[in-house]
């Protein structure tokens, strides 16, 4: 595992033709080297590593570039970077996290991207720079991008024109190695680093410029601890064979429409597309937020209760935004002429015992119990419906099968000194 010790900031990146780099160390110790181009990180950072050689401290510490993406100039750098460092990378990734706000916002205001390769973090600030130029290298497909916790930093950067392809999750992939639904971030550097992060720059305000020193340290420690945690957790989970048990999820992950919400098969998909578009080119049109005009627990609540539902809420007198009217009456028009028919849910005992068994072969296999299966997957097989997801693959082997078996009465299951049986 890496140790990195220096981090250099470039704050004047491009601004002449000479270059004033400075090393920012974690001992607040500073070394400066001009360098005749403004984009020559490469050769900084060779100079930089000859200063630090004749200091004893620095002998056995690694050369991290920490480099701002600020200004048209250091767009053109950071590409020559990049592209270099992923060349000579053996099996390159990268691993990615954003900063952004959403208090008071119409629209997430993404204000930092970072990046770490094998020796370079990049600070991109949206602020300062149009990112369009991180589409291609977000959407190449052979790139792996890791994440801890992607779903808001994907929905970020979808409304900047970004579409992620082949990523990893490194909190979704620790459901495979423990019974913990949702582990933070300070808490798997923890696990696989023993180290302890501060997270009290994680509510900063990111709009302040220039950065402190405390917030680039803040922001580059999201990136590079989780390149060593990647590799920490892809072996022990090569070391116990699950490795390829998520593939198909992770890469239809960025794919998946927000029709996901609503069951596969289920009739009332066409109209939760419909709503889903009309929301969509709407918020283009007006610079906002989907969500600002219908959140999709709403769109889901009209799908299922139909007409009167929408009539209900475009009477409230809490609806005053001219756009959410719009959207309720296009609804309104869509869901006159379905037929709605309500079903009470069926919930019997077995349900429950189905949970029971899904705890016990959860701890059994150390896997969190929602990824295996959910509450209601449980209730559809309770009720005869088969077609789920934990009745294939290795979910069916671990669990699917014993809750088939149960199901057809060649299963019981009983309580023995506290503990739950299957017999």
């Amino acid at each position: 595992m890496q140790q990195s010790g220096i981090f250099v900031v470039d704050p004047v990146l491009g601004s002449s033709c000479t270059s004033e780099y400075t090393a920012v160390l974690r001992n607040d110790t500073s070394v400066s080297v001009s360098s005749k181009k403004s984009s020559d990180i490469v050769g900084f950072a060779t100079g930089l590593l000859n200063t630090l050689l004749l200091q004893e401290d620095f002998f056995q510490s690694s050369i991290w570039l920490m480099v701002l993406v600020n200004t048209q100039e250091s767009i053109a750098s950071f590409l020559e970077k990049f592209a270099s460092d992923i060349r000579e990378a053996d099996g390159a990734f990268i691993t990615v996290d954003t900063e952004f706000i959403r208090e008071n916002q119409e629209i997430p205001l993404l204000c930092l991207v970072q990046i770490a390769t094998s020796n370079t973090v990049f600070i991109i600030d949206p602020l300062k720079v149009d990112i369009s130029f991180l589409k291609p290298i977000f959407e190449d497909e052979k790139l792996l991008k890791v994440f801890h916790a992607c779903t808001q930093d994907i929905e970020i950067l979808r409304i900047y024109g970004i579409n992620v392809k082949n990523l990893y999750d490194t909190q979704f992939y620790e459901m495979l190695l423990s019974t913990s639904d949702r582990i933070s971030y300070q808490d798997i550097v923890k696990k696989y680093l023993d180290k302890n992060l501060n997270k009290n720059y994680s509510t900063s305000n990111w709009l302040n410029r220039p950065l402190s020193k405390k917030q680039l340290l803040y922001s580059e420690e999201d990136v590079l601890y989780l390149r060593d945690v990647y590799k920490e957790q892809l072996a022990s989970i090569k070391k116990i064979n699950r490795h390829d048990w998520l593939l198909d999820e992770m890469s239809s992950f960025c794919e998946k429409s927000e029709t996901s919400l609503i069951p596969a098969g289920d009739k009332k998909v066409q109209l939760f597309n419909q709503l889903a578009e009309w929301r969509s080119n709407k918020a283009i049109e007006n610079s906002v937020d989907v969500q600002s005009i219908a959140r999709n627990s709403l769109l889901n609540d009209i799908c299922r209760k139909g007409v009167s539902f929408v009539r209900s809420v475009r009477n409230s007198r809490w609806m005053t935004n001219d756009v959410r009217k719009e959207f309720l009456k296009f609804a309104e028009q869509l869901t006159e002429n379905l037929e709605i028919v309500k079903k009470a849910p069926v919930r019997n005992v077995s349900v429950y015992l189905l949970k029971a068994i899904l705890e016990m072969k959860s701890i059994e296999n150390n896997i969190a119990p929602s990824l295996i299966s959910t509450t209601s997957e449980l209730e559809k097989l309770s009720n005869g419906n088969y077609d789920v997801k934990c009745l294939h693959g290795w979910r069916k082997e671990i669990f699917g099968n014993y809750a088939l078996s149960f199901l057809k009465g060649e299963l019981s299951i009983s309580l023995k000194d506290s503990k739950v049986i299957l017999e």
